[in-house]
């Protein structure tokens, strides 16, 4: 909820669950992986068809989805059944999370990264924490933490020292 309405907006929140299609996307994926996973499977996979159909987000039932996801533009969004993604991580619309056919390992995705517009991530790959995927970017190689990646086939174009070596740098400052 918190990705979806802000840190501090929680007057909000009833705007949000019945008009957002980020939050509805989400929330009704996580309700149904819950239910998949116990004796209401059933209702699950019902659930799961309706937030299909509704949001034109296909998320499998068996990712592993951490915290704060947020897909502020949810259709068109495909993640594959052993998809990892860590806390806060964003994902534009038309993004593919998949596994190519040599290998049954999906792609981790960690904490804080954002996957821009139409970004295919295929394989057995990490995309660090807080790396960023430009639009349109085929990754097929490990991306690491902060690092930048663009093209087809993507390539990393830089990489951003950690947070806490900044704030090192920032303190040494006169």
């Amino acid at each position: 909820m918190k990705a979806a309405i802000g840190r501090d907006r929680l007057s909000r929140l009833p705007v949000v669950v019945l008009f957002n299609p980020s939050f509805a996307a989400v929330f009704l994926h996580r309700v149904a992986a819950h239910l998949y996973h116990t004796r209401l499977r059933r209702l699950g996979i019902a659930i799961w068809c309706w937030n299909v159909t509704r949001t034109s987000c296909h998320i499998n039932l068996d990712s592993q989805i951490g915290p704060g996801l947020f897909l502020p533009h949810p259709a068109a969004v495909v993640i594959g059944s052993g998809v990892r993604i860590g806390a806060n991580v964003t994902i534009y619309q038309s993004v593919t999370l998949g596994r190519v056919e040599a290998s049954p390992i999906y792609p981790t995705v960690e904490d804080g990264a954002v996957l821009y517009t139409n970004a295919v991530l295929i394989g057995p790959i990490t995309v660090g924490a807080g790396a960023t995927i430009g639009a349109a970017a085929v990754v097929l190689k490990d991306v690491p933490p902060g690092g930048v990646v663009v093209g087809n086939p993507g390539r990393i174009i830089r990489i951003a020292p950690p947070a806490d070596a900044l704030s090192a740098q920032e303190a040494a400052r006169p």
